[in-house]
C-alpha cells in the first residue's frame, strides 16, 4: 500500500477503515448463517498485524473475534498468521486478555507456507479466508486454489485486498521502449503477477495504452471471472483516499452463495460512498449531512422496469438479485424498494400473490 506495515499500523487510514467497515458489516450476517449449518467455522486471516491499532482502534483479527464470539461462540476457530515476532506476540497477548485462546490461534510463520499446509486439514469446515497483505503480492493464485476447488457442499469464502499501483511497476510496461539492463528483475517481477492473477492475462490488460485506472477495472474484472469459475458469485469494491485519487486497492470477495452478493452490494456501498463522503466534504459546510441525502440514483427505474420486463413473474427479492447482479455497487436494496413501491403506485408495474408489496410479492409489467 506504499508503505510499511510498521507504519501501516500506527492508526486508521480511510482506506483502511473502509476495508475494515466492509469486514465487520459482513461478519455479522455471515457468521449467524452457517452457524445454522451445523458445521465447525474456521476463520483464517493471512496477514493479521498486532490485532488493535497504535491508536486504540482494532484490526481485523479482533474484529473477526468479537463478531464470532456474538454469533458463533463454541462453534468457531479462528487462524491469525503474522510473520512477524512482535506482531504475533502483540496479538497473543489481546486474545489471551480477551480469554479468546481456546478459540482464536495467533500463528508465527509464513503467510505462504502456512497456507500452503492448511488445506491439507481442511474437512467439512465452513471456511472464511482473509487475506489483506501489505502490498501488490501476498494473494497468488495457487494458495487459492484449493479453496477456490472445495466441493460447494461445503461453505467457502474468499474476501481478499489488491493493491493496484504497485501492479504497474511490476508490469514494467515501458521497459522495452527505455531498454533497462536489468532483465533478470524484470522477468521476476512479471512472473509476479502471472503468480498473483493465475495467468499471463494481466499483459494484455497492463501493456494497453489506455487510462492506468481503466486498465485496473479491466484486470480486477478478469481476475473475478478466473474466481468465478469455481465460486460464482465474484465482485469488487475500489477504495480510494478521495473521489479525485487514484484507486489504491480493491476489496474482493468470492462465494457460492448469493446472498453474498446482495449483503456485500450495500455493505459495499455504505462503506465507499459513505468513506468518500467524509474525505470529499466531513471537514467542509455539508459535514453534518447524511450522504445518503447528497446521493442522484440515476436510472434505476428504467434498470427495474426492464429487468421485470425480462423476467415476469418473479418475486421482488429475485428481482432484486438480478438488478445487484448486472449493477453491483450502483444502488441501495432500500433505493430498490422504494422505486418498485413508486412504479406500482404510478401503474407501471403490478404486483401479485401476495395482499401487501414485499419480496414475496410477483412482479409484472403494467
Amino acid at each position: 500500500m506504499g508503505e510499511s506495515s510498521d507504519d501501516f499500523f500506527e492508526g486508521k487510514r480511510l482506506w483502511s477503515k473502509i476495508k475494515d467497515e466492509v469486514l465487520e458489516k459482513y461478519m455479522t450476517p455471515y457468521l449467524a448463517k452457517v452457524n445454522t449449518r451445523g458445521q465447525p467455522i474456521l476463520l483464517i486471516d493471512g496477514y493479521a498485524g498486532p490485532g488493535i491499532f497504535e491508536d486504540g482502534t482494532r484490526g481485523s483479527p479482533l474484529i473477526m473475534c468479537e463478531k464470532a464470539e456474538e454469533r458463533a461462540k463454541g462453534n468457531y476457530h479462528a487462524i491469525f498468521i503474522n510473520n512477524k515476532r512482535k506482531y504475533h506476540d502483540n496479538l497473543y497477548r489481546e486474545i489471551h486478555q480477551r480469554g479468546w485462546s481456546n478459540s482464536a490461534e495467533p500463528r508465527l510463520g509464513d503467510t505462504q507456507l502456512v497456507l500452503q499446509e492448511l488445506p491439507k486439514t481442511l474437512k467439512s469446515q465452513t471456511v472464511l479466508l482473509y487475506l489483506d497483505p501489505f502490498g501488490p503480492t501476498g494473494c497468488d493464485f495457487n494458495l487459492l486454489a484449493p479453496f477456490l476447488y472445495r466441493s460447494p457442499k461445503f461453505s467457502t469464502e474468499i474476501l481478499l485486498t489488491m493493491n493496484m499501483p504497485g501492479m504497474h511497476r511490476l508490469a514494467a510496461r515501458h521497459v522495452d521502449e527505455v531498454g533497462r539492463e536489468d532483465e533478470e528483475a524484470i522477468r521476476a517481477n512479471r512472473q509476479k503477477l502471472t503468480k498473483v492473477f493465475g495467468g499471463d492475462y494481466w499483459k494484455d490488460i497492463l501493456w494497453q495504452d489506455i487510462d492506468a485506472e481503466k486498465r485496473e477495472i479491466q484486470l480486477i474484472e478478469a481476475y473475478q471471472k478466473k474466481l468465478a469459475e469455481h465460486l460464482p458469485y465474484t465482485r469488487s469494491c475500489p477504495v480510494r483516499e478521495r473521489t479525485d485519487k487514484r484507486i489504491k486497492y480493491f476489496i474482493v470477495f468470492a462465494s457460492h452463495h448469493r446472498d453474498a452478493l446482495v449483503l456485500l452490494n450495500d455493505i459495499m456501498v455504505n462503506a465507499y460512498f459513505a468513506g468518500m463522503y467524509q474525505a470529499d466534504l466531513g471537514s467542509g459546510l455539508w459535514r453534518d449531512l447524511d450522504w445518503k441525502e447528497m446521493r442522484f440514483v440515476d436510472d434505476l427505474d428504467r434498470v427495474i422496469l426492464n429487468t421485470v420486463a425480462r423476467h415476469p413473474g418473479e418475486t421482488r427479492k429475485l428481482i432484486w438479485f438480478r438488478i445487484v447482479e448486472g449493477h453491483f455497487m450502483c444502488y441501495l436494496e432500500s433505493e430498490y424498494r422504494a422505486m418498485v413501491k413508486q412504479l406500482v403506485e404510478s401503474k407501471k408495474l403490478i404486483f401479485l400473490r401476495t395482499n401487501r408489496l414485499n419480496n414475496e410479492s410477483t412482479l409484472y409489467p403494467y
